[in-house]
């Protein structure tokens, strides 16, 4: 491919690519658009890392081992990028992967109310668990599970969903594959309109709390008031809330759902486990099941987007890759 310059000076040269376009750029690397070298119509997705050191650990190295583990699941239909190729050079690290389309909190936005309907929403919400079962089942947790961070595939994938940005998720398990003893005090991770009480209090994390930040992401699919905290910023404020929600304001949190009895086991379910507990997830998927039964909805209806044209390298995935370079 023809060389490439990048603001920094760092010269770009993966040799089976040649880039198309430059998506996005932070303060420790970019997104880039790029095609096969020998075939224009296979693109991709190009991320680039800079090796500085100063920096303790790569994400993408992060990123490329834990695509390279869930690979293989769910007999090709996976939630997780393919891919392509990785490398590194004198000064950067590069992975090529699987071109997606727009994030769910793309979608969401271009829709009526800025909420899917309930289909979609409960139908892509049983995915973006599947993604996260996948995940826990290899001993890692990804600490920041919210719209962005997953997109819908393209052509013939419009109905998967994929599961995006690893830059903060952690192994819960040693080496032994025995679960870590929780530190006593950690410092918060992830975003707080999504994250778990226990993450506000600055306790251990586990894989019932990325099921935590699962439901609240749940109900801001298809909840056209949004969820309680959502024009909050204060993350003290946005914890009380939650807090609340799980008496005095519960209503609040389900609206007029006809199946809110089923979201209060949900939440109530999660609420119970602790950090070292497993996950029943085929029972979540049971009661999601009930909960469209109830409500009268069809889980085979074709998803809100699949009769649009997801546009590739959407403006939230580049975002949530580049707000880990900063």
């Amino acid at each position: 491919m023809s060389e490439k310059e990048s603001d920094d000076g760092v010269s770009l040269k993966p040799s089976n690519f040649v880039i198309i376009k430059l998506l996005g750029e932070g303060g420790f690397g970019a997104v880039y658009r790029v095609h096969d070298q020998k075939d224009k119509s296979l693109e991709y997705a190009m991320k680039v890392e800079k090796k500085l050191e100063r920096r303790k650990h790569s994400k993408l190295k992060m990123e490329i081992a834990i695509l390279k583990l869930v690979s293989q699941e769910r007999d090709g239909r996976s939630h997780f990028t393919k891919i392509i190729d990785r490398g590194r050079k004198d000064k950067f690290f590069f992975l090529v992967m699987q071109l997606v389309g727009k994030s769910l909190a793309d979608l969401k936005i271009e829709r009526p109310n800025r909420v899917f309907s309930l289909p979609t929403g409960i139908g892509a919400s049983i995915q973006c668990l599947e993604a996260v079962e996948d995940l826990h089942k290899h001993g890692y947790i990804h600490r920041d599970l919210k719209p962005a961070n997953y997109s819908c595939g393209l052509g013939e994938c419009k109905r998967m969903i994929y599961i995006l940005d690893f830059g903060i998720a952690r192994r819960f398990l040693n080496n032994e594959n025995a679960l870590k003893t929780p530190r006593n005090v950690v410092g918060f991770k992830g975003t707080i309109r999504f994250a778990s009480l226990a993450c506000h209090r600055n306790s251990e994390l586990g894989p019932k709390d990325d099921c935590e930040s699962w439901f609240y992401l749940l109900l801001d699919l298809i909840a056209p008031a949004g969820l309680p905290w959502r024009k909050m910023s204060d993350k003290k404020d946005v914890q009380a809330c939650k807090e609340e929600c799980r008496s005095a304001k519960r209503e609040k949190l389900f609206q007029s759902f006809r199946c809110k009895e089923e979201f209060g086991k949900l939440l109530d379910y999660i609420d119970s486990l602790k950090y070292h507990d497993k996950v029943d997830y085929s029972y979540i998927y049971q009661v999601l099941k009930l909960a469209a039964e109830v409500s009268g909805v069809n889980l085979d209806d074709p998803f809100d987007w699949e009769t649009a044209n997801p546009i590739e390298g959407s403006s939230m995935f580049v975002k949530s890759y580049l707000s880990e370079l900063k």
